[in-house]
């Protein structure tokens, strides 16, 4: 029966469509809504992505993310992987880029994480930074 399961598995960035679960974690989920546009050769940019959480939340919410990844040990390059999001009700609508309700990590090399913004720390946010980012279990190289 195990093989039956219907339970969706996490689907890499670079293979995701809209609709597609990107992260699974201590009970929240998220979706691919809009795929990213990728920018710099590190960077992908304004997807927007739905979480839930089984604690009820069955509507979920919206953020336009953007992840800079980069590259540890590489001369000239950040020394921290950079994800942001600004929550969001309407796909249509303009973002602007003083978002009071935004939130930003810094995934540092050496271990810390800067939190900036309003987001409580969670599970999927450093999750879904290593699917942006192939890293840990996204890790494909």
């Amino acid at each position: 029966m195990a093989g039956c399961s219907s339970t969706p598995k996490e689907v890499a960035i670079q293979n995701a469509k809209p609709g597609d679960l990107l992260v699974e974690t201590e009970g929240s989920r998220v979706e691919l809504v809009r795929a990213f546009r990728p920018g710099i050769a590190n960077g992908l940019h304004k997807g927007v992505v739905k979480v839930t959480s089984r604690a009820g939340d069955a509507k979920g919410q919206m953020y336009e993310t953007t992840a800079i990844c980069s590259i540890e040990g590489e001369p000239g390059w950040q020394v921290y992987d950079n994800i942001y999001g600004d929550p969001i009700s309407d796909l249509n609508a303009q973002s602007t880029s003083l978002n009071k309700d935004r939130w930003q990590f810094l995934f540092h090399f050496d271990g810390r994480t800067e939190q900036i913004g309003t987001l409580d720390p969670s599970a999927w946010v450093s999750r879904l930074k290593d699917n942006l980012c192939r890293k840990g279990d996204f890790n494909d190289t």
